[in-house]
This record gives structure tokens, C-alpha cells and sequence, in this order.
């Protein structure tokens, strides 16, 4: 069967590389063109006031009242922190049905899931707030950060000039028997990001260890916390809740560091001195807030349409089997696919190979000669787990049915009388009782040549991608943005993986938007913190980089985050003419904090950038919000990018027009193919087309057959 078998996983997919896959085609259609875009909406009111919680534009008086002014007076009175727990604890009873009914549209569901997640939200802190238990946790927080820090410790003093990080940092003091709450505030201010870091104090703040300890330390300072009286904890409870909801809600008009931080330490501070306070919360921010921001599904067609593989082969016959010398020739026939299996803890699926092989031997062993005509059938399975971290390949199962048939013999003693037919007969019933060993043995020759080159390959190319998929985890745990969580799990007919990435500071994804299975495809589900948190990792903050740089740079830093060769199609650029001053030499110029961020809502992607900029023979313009949006859709097999208006936030009419000159240049309506070749190498063509792109809600959805 010979190089039958090298072939036969050469068109696995890359399962475990998915993600990386889709995250690069999101790249590919996002960054290129510095053009994405979902809506941007500026909280209302005092977002400093505690008084005033800050209210999304898509709740205001004006939007509600085009849906139902019953709704929007409801929604007034829980925002309304001036009312009485009570009644706004009834408005939020009667505003229940109300956002069950508002359907119809995309637009309108996509409204209605906003609405209850912020509901649910302001009605867990409300009972939060009101708990009677103001007690601690019973947590050993200061044991787990002497034991974090003497871990950081050991780390870091085997690395170059590492004890200089390690006094910088003045772990001996956390280590201490004597652990205090002096100490970990020393801590936290040393770790916490600032304008006042170069490039590389930033990316020793932000390594995932340096960062852990910072949370311990955050959560110990708080569970340490003492107060004159109860009256004065609830004060601090409330004011961490409100930090809490604060954060929560302006990340989602704006996705910054500064307020996803806020929430990520009022939570920390919450359930290390109020954990009875975060029983409350918990739920809704677990599913709300912290959730998965990533969700892949690939129903069993598609991977047998990327996995399936047929390969004839014929050959000849010379070999000795139980004493007779065989020779002819033979047809192998094989098919390689895959059968999902159930599994509620891991992906689960066989690797199957089904084969034939037909033969047409003689066999010749003195005094005889055999012609045979064999017609063998063999299965082998091989089962393949992912629990979203690691591919593990079991043995292999072989089954195997043999049918031989005997089309005629000779003696060399026919012809003599008598003699030769005795000859005969006994060389007939030696045939028939040689039979079962003869299909024993085929079955063992079919075993050995199959089964241990199949283990091999497969195990070859799975191992190799479990290897890649262990550096990709490993880079992106070096920048801080590897998935804090990875699940997987299967059906009879589908494979699903869900990670989520938050890091020390970042929220998380909200509930998964609900998409019918494919039969025959799959779908990737791509929540905005992803995405943001890999835009963090590209480490723009505070870099002065040109124009003709910026694709390569974040090419090179996209490939560094993703272990993998990144190639980003420039945007057509216009040609520089002497006369026209807008194309002189331009170069970004980068915020300190949160420089890339992208939006995803109502069908269009938003870039969000924090930038300056400095042209050759004008002034520098100073850091300003630019917000970048274009429509995207799908027909004819072909991605369609809609640039659409660019806006300057806060800016001098002069100001805003030369930053959406330079940023408008990039801009271009652009047309991408939706196919792509998953084999650019291979002489055969593996096509995967992006079939629909939904964007609402923070999530964006790519359908794919």
C-alpha cells in the first residue's frame, strides 16, 4: 500500500488554529486600512457624580419614546438614583415585560439584550447594596500573596538584571511575616500604568505575573479594611458598587483601560470585604460582563469537506504467505473523514479511514498453483480530543473484513489418471482448510501496513499542531493576552470551542448571540474585548511611527502575538504630487493609553484612535479621538467595506479637517474576496468562503461554508 498512507492526513485542518485563522482574516479586514467601526455613543450627565450613573445615548428619552414611552419612563426611574430603592426596584418589575416584547428587527433585539443586561445589572447592585452581612471573606489573601510574590521573586532573579526588577518592586517586603497594607499600596502604585513609563516599565507592569500580583494585592488591601461602624461600610460598599457599575457601563460606550480597570478592582475589592455583596453580582457580571469573548463552531460537514480525502493506488504482488509464493496485483481504494462524537468537556472527534483493496494473485506452492480474487474492506478510527489547550491524540481501532474467493486451481499431477485426482481433491480440501488462516492472515498483513503509518502521520501532524498551538498560548501569555479560559465540547453533529481573554484589567464578552447551526458550515463569534485586548498588545502606546510604517509595524506585531507570518494588503494609497501640502511626510502620534480600540454594532465596525500627528513644515496637532466607521457586508462572495464619515472628538474645526484629511487618505471603499484558500500551497485548492458578517452589540459574527 505504500505511499497510500503518507497522504492520508495531509488535509486535516488545523483545528486548533481556527482562531488564530479567523482572528487573522478579522485582521486582514480590519487593520490593513486602518478602517473599522460600531457606534459611538458619549455618556450624558456628570460621569463623576455618584449621584449619576452614566446613560448610553441608546436610553435616552429621544431613542426609547420611538419604541414605547411607557418604556422609557420606566428606564427613567431606575436610572434615576435621586428615587427610593423600592421604586425603582418596581420599575424594574414592570419594565420586564416590556423589553420581552420589543422585537421585530435586528435593531430592536439587539436593543432589547442592551436594556435587560443593564437592567439586570442596576437591579444586582441594588441588592447588593442593601445586604444586611457586611462581613469579610475568610480568604487567606495575605498567605497568597506572599506566596505570588516569592514566585515573581523566583522568576525574576533568574533573568539578566532581574534583581534590580525584584528591588524595584521590594518583594522582601511582601514576603514578610509582617505583610502590610503599607506594602501592598507601595505595590499597587509601582505596578499601575502611567504616563511616566517608557516602553519597556510598560511591559514589565503589564506581564501577566506582575499584574496577578497586583489583583492579590488589591484584594488583600480591601479584605483588611476595618470600619468605625456599619453605617461607614456600607458607605465604602456603596461607593464600590457605583465604581463597579460606573466602569462597566462607560467601557461600554468607550472601551478603555481606565474603565475597565475600575471595574475589575471595585469587583476585587467587593468580593474580598463584601462577598455577601458579590453573591448578588456575580451572576449577572459572570454572564453579562466577564463571559467567553470568543465562540468557534464547525459542524461535522465542514470538517469532512476540509478533512476528506481519496486516493487510489495500484501495485503488484510478490510476497510469501504461509509457505506459497504469491504474485498479481492489487487496487487500493482509501477515504479519510471524521465522525463528531459527544463529549460535554472536550471536542471530540474519529479521524476515519475506510478502505478497499482488490487483488487478483496466484499463488503457487508444490504441487499446487491458486488463482484467488480478494475483495478486503478495512476501517481504522482514530479518536482526537481538544479541551482547548491541548490535542491528544488514542490509539487507533482497526476492523477489517476479508472475502477471498478462489477462481480456479492446478496440480502438477493433473492429467494422470487415477493419481491426479486424487492429487486434486486433496489439494481442494487442503485450499478450503487453509481458508480461515489465509483471511487470518490477510487481515494481519492489512493491520501492519495500515495502522502503524496512519498512527504515524496523524500523530505527526496533530502533534505538530498541538506544538503550535502551545507557542501561540505561549506568545500570547508573554504580551498578556492569552485566553484566561478555554472550554470545548461536542454533539453528534457539531464542534465548539469558547475562550475568554480579560487579563488583569479588561472586561469580558457578554451572552453569546444566538446563531442557527449550520448543517454544513460554521461560525465564528468575536466579541470587541478580544480584539481590543490584541490592539493592546501591539504596544502603540506613546510611539511616534510614520505613516508608510504603521502596516508593517503592526504586521511585525501582529506576527510576534500570533506566532505566525502576518501579511497585511495595503490600502491603495494615492500618489504624492508636490502640490498637494496634505501629502507631506506624516507620522502618528500615539496616546499613552489606549491608542487602537475598536467598536462593533448596527452592521459597522468603528476604529477608535487615540492619536496626534507631525507633518514635515507644520505644528504638531495634538492626541485626539478620531473615530474611524465603515459598514461592512457580504454579497456576491465578495466582503464589501463602506467607509462613512470620519469624526474628530473635541477638536478645532482646523484641527479636525487636517486629522480627517491624513486619516481619510487610508480610507478607501474596498472590495475583499470572501473566499479563502486554506491550502495557497497545495496543488489542490481548500476553499472556506465567508458567507455573512453580522456586527451588533459588541459582537461580531462570521459565517462561513
Amino acid at each position: 500500500m505504500g505511499s497510500t498512507w503518507t497522504m492520508l492526513t495531509k488535509r486535516i485542518p488545523r483545528t486548533a488554529g481556527v482562531l488564530l485563522l479567523m482572528l487573522s482574516v478579522l485582521a486582514a479586514v480590519v487593520l490593513p486600512s486602518a478602517s473599522l467601526k460600531a457606534r459611538q455613543d458619549e455618556p450624558e450627565g456628570n460621569a463623576g457624580a455618584v449621584q449619576s450613573l452614566p446613560r448610553p445615548k441608546d436610553m435616552n428619552a429621544e431613542n426609547l419614546d420611538q419604541h414605547s414611552t411607557d418604556l422609557q419612563a420606566k428606564i427613567s426611574t431606575i436610572w434615576d438614583t435621586a428615587q427610593t430603592v423600592e421604586a425603582r426596584q418596581q420599575a424594574i418589575s414592570n419594565v420586564r415585560p416590556l423589553l420581552e416584547s420589543l422585537t421585530g428587527d435586528a435593531a430592536k433585539d439587539a436593543l432589547r439584550i442592551r436594556l435587560q443586561r443593564r437592567v439586570s445589572l442596576v437591579e444586582a447592585a441594588l441588592k447588593a447594596a442593601a445586604v444586611t452581612d457586611l462581613q469579610t471573606a475568610t480568604t487567606d489573601y495575605r498567605g497568597q500573596v506572599r506566596s505570588a510574590a516569592d514566585a515573581v521573586g523566583r522568576t525574576l532573579n533568574a533573568l539578566p538584571n532581574g534583581a534590580l526588577w525584584t528591588e524595584y518592586l521590594r518583594l522582601s517586603t511582601l514576603t514578610a511575616p509582617d505583610l502590610t497594607t503599607e506594602s501592598l499600596k507601595g505595590l499597587m502604585e509601582r505596578t499601575s500604568l502611567s504616563e511616566a513609563l517608557n516602553a519597556d516599565q510598560r511591559a514589565f507592569v503589564l506581564r501577566p505575573d506582575i499584574q496577578e500580583l497586583k489583583a492579590l494585592a488589591e484584594s488583600t488591601q480591601a479584605a483588611l479594611l476595618t470600619f468605625e461602624s456599619d453605617a461607614a461600610a456600607r458607605t465604602e460598599l456603596q461607593l464600590q458598587v457605583d465604581h463597579l457599575i460606573r466602569g462597566v457601563l462607560q467601557n461600554e460606550v468607550t472601551p478603555a483601560v481606565s474603565t475597565s480597570d475600575r471595574a475589575r478592582a471595585a469587583w476585587r475589592v467587593i468580593r474580598a470585604r463584601f462577598p455577601a455583596a458579590a453573591t448578588h453580582l456575580r451572576p449577572v457580571l459572570n454572564e453579562d460582563y466577564f463571559n467567553n469573548n470568543l465562540h468557534i463552531t464547525i459542524s461535522e460537514a465542514l470538517m469532512a469537506r476540509l478533512i476528506a480525502n481519496h486516493k487510489t493506488e495500484t501495485g503488484k504482488v510478490a510476497d510469501c504467505i504461509l509457505g506459497a509464493w504469491v504474485t498479481g496485483t492489487q487496487t487500493t481504494n482509501v477515504n479519510v473523514s471524521v465522525d463528531i462524537q459527544p463529549s460535554a468537556t472536550t471536542a471530540r472527534f474519529d479521524l476515519k479511514l475506510d478502505g478497499n483493496t482488490k487483488s487478483d494473485t496466484v499463488a503457487r506452492k508444490d504441487p499446487a498453483t491458486v488463482w484467488t480474487s480478494g475483495n478486503h474492506f478495512f476501517w481504522i478510527d482514530k479518536p482526537i480530543e481538544f479541551n482547548g489547550s491541548r490535542i491528544v491524540t488514542s490509539p487507533s481501532r482497526f476492523a477489517v473484513d476479508t472475502n477471498s474467493r478462489t477462481l480456479g486451481f492446478r496440480t502438477k499431477y493433473d492429467g494422470i489418471p487415477l493419481f491426479g485426482g486424487l492429487v486434486r481433491g486433496m489439494a481442494k480440501q487442503q485450499i478450503a482448510e487453509s481458508k480461515p488462516l489465509s483471511e487470518a492472515e490477510t487481515a494481519r498483513r492489512l493491520r501492519r501496513d495500515a495502522v502503524p503509518k496512519f498512527d504515524t502521520e496523524a500523530g505527526t501532524r496533530f502533534g505538530k499542531l498541538d506544538t503550535d498551538l502551545q507557542q501561540t498560548l505561549n506568545a500570547l501569555a508573554a504580551k498578556g493576552v492569552a485566553p484566561d479560559t478555554i472550554s470545548a465540547r461536542s454533539s453528534n453533529t457539531h464542534l465548539a470551542v469558547s475562550s475568554r481573554t480579560i487579563g488583569a484589567f479588561f472586561l469580558g464578552g457578554t451572552r453569546q448571540p444566538q446563531l442557527p447551526l449550520s448543517v454544513s458550515g460554521g461560525a465564528i463569534q468575536v466579541h470587541e474585548s478580544t480584539l481590543n485586548s490584541l490592539l493592546d498588545a501591539l504596544a502603540f502606546h506613546g510611539r511616534v511611527i510614520p505613516d508608510d510604517q504603521l502596516t508593517p509595524e503592526i504586521e511585525k506585531a501582529l506576527s510576534a502575538i500570533l506566532q505566525r507570518d502576518v501579511r497585511l494588503s495595503k490600502a491603495d494609497q494615492p500618489a504624492k504630487t508636490e502640490e498637494d501640502p496634505d501629502h507631506k511626510a506624516t507620522s502618528f502620534v500615539f496616546s499613552q493609553a489606549d491608542p487602537l480600540r475598536v467598536r462593533f454594532d448596527q452592521g459597522e465596525l468603528t476604529l477608535l484612535l487615540q492619536t496626534g500627528i507631525r507633518q514635515e513644515g507644520r505644528a504638531d496637532v495634538a492626541v485626539h479621538t478620531i473615530v474611524v466607521p465603515i459598514a461592512i457586508s457580504v454579497a456576491d462572495a465578495k466582503i464589501q467595506l463602506t467607509p462613512k464619515p470620519i469624526r474628530v472628538i473635541a477638536a478645532p474645526i482646523t484641527v479636525a479637517n487636517q486629522l480627517r484629511k491624513v486619516i481619510g487618505r487610508r480610507i478607501q471603499p474596498k472590495e475583499l474576496d470572501a473566499t479563502i484558500n486554506l491550502q495557497p500551497d497545495a496543488e489542490k485548492a481548500l476553499p472556506l468562503t465567508i458567507t455573512g458578517l453580522q456586527l451588533n452589540d459588541g459582537w461580531l459574527t462570521t459565517e462561513f461554508q
